[in-house]
């Protein structure tokens, strides 16, 4: 009597796996093939759920002070729309304004250090480089015209190597030191303080996105919401808690980090030491972790657990292709098309450097 073959089907796909007439192979063989047939069926294409997800995303996951502030503000009045304040209304607003005190804090303390390290630290450093850099352009060239600062610029066909060896030894020193006699390195740090803000920008943008891209609904400061195991996933808001969001915390945000950008940029081309490039650098970077400190030192405990339990949905595009894999990495590009349009064209340090001292 002839037995016919047996088939193994996936009870997923429902499509069948493999084939194969009794007896074939060594026992256990039929079960390790089996095995090693599902995985190779699945590789071979992308399933619909690689291709799109809807997830809760926590609105505290950076851990800065912007993301308690927004957490808070949702998480209590979603509280309230759901009628489960219980009697608490008051202390959830002076805990939200409270929070708020704190960005603000945070904002203001950003503002007063970056207005006085351009008035006293910057401003001062830019003068010496360009005292500097005309004293030794005067000297290197026997024909200098002056520059829309009143600094002199060598002519050219006027430049004389020849004359650096009469120059002071502090002289030579201080032009060896200047951040564009060596525009390689000079390049280097700015990408590198550059990235910090970019990403300073994209935590910007990625936490406006979660609120507006939320569902619209409701008038005044409202938002509606889901009870989940782990605490609240926000659904909808309404266009008050969108305006606040964009006034109080993106718009500011994302200026402050744009001026910290440039003032950092202007800062470090105008150092006339490497050394203190990079601790300049490592000074300025304080002001971008600002709110990371306030979030860790001066936030209430219960404060952050409420923040962490509210969640937004995420609704996104996650198909297999070369956008989504390589999407961010347009922040790099950006970053090195800002060090070359600063370093080459606008940077106002060193106007019509000539990239004479090397």
């Amino acid at each position: 009597m002839q037995v016919a073959p047996q088939q193994w089907v996936d009870p997923a796909s429902a499509r069948p796996l493999l084939v194969m007439s009794p007896g074939q192979g060594p026992p256990g063989q039929q079960q390790q093939m089996v095995a090693r047939s599902a995985p190779e069926q699945d590789s071979d294409e992308d399933s619909d759920d690689d291709n799109h997800t809807q997830e809760t995303q926590q609105l505290c996951e950076n851990e800065d002070i912007y993301d308690v502030f927004i957490g808070c503000l949702l998480y209590d009045l979603a509280r309230y729309h759901m009628g489960k304040s219980r009697g608490g209304g008051c202390r959830r607003f002076f805990r939200t304004a409270a929070v708020f005190f704190v960005m603000l804090l945070n904002m203001a303390a950003q503002i007063y250090i970056i207005y006085n390290v351009k008035r006293f630290v910057s401003s001062w450093a830019v003068g010496e480089a360009r005292g500097s850099y005309s004293q030794y352009e005067e000297h290197m060239y026997t024909s200098t015209h002056l520059n829309n600062h009143g600094m002199h610029r060598g002519n050219s066909g006027a430049f004389h190597p020849e004359n650096f060896e009469t120059l002071t030894a502090d002289q030579k020193k201080v032009m060896c030191q200047i951040a564009l006699s060596q525009p390689a390195f000079l390049l280097v740090m700015l990408g590198v303080w550059t990235l910090g803000n970019f990403g300073e920008v994209k935590l910007t943008f990625q936490q406006a996105y979660n609120v507006l891209s939320l569902e619209t609904s409701g008038r005044g400061l409202s938002a509606t919401a889901e009870e989940t195991d782990d605490g609240i996933k926000i659904t909808k808001v309404s266009m008050g808690v969108k305006i606040l969001t964009m006034i109080c915390v993106t718009i500011p945000r994302l200026v402050v980090t744009l001026v910290l950008l440039w003032l950092g940029c202007r800062w470090l081309t105008a150092t006339e030491s490497f050394a203190d490039i990079i601790l300049n650098a490592l000074a300025l970077t304080f002001l971008i972790d600002l709110n990371c400190l306030l979030y860790r030192t001066v936030m209430p405990k219960r404060d952050l657990v409420d923040a962490q339990k509210t969640c937004v949905v995420k609704d996104e595009e996650l198909a297999p292709s070369l956008l989504n894999y390589t999407a961010d990495l347009i922040w790099l590009l950006l970053a090195v098309f800002w060090v070359w349009l600063y370093v080459f064209h606008i940077q106002a340090v060193l106007t019509e450097y000539k990239y004479d001292v090397g």
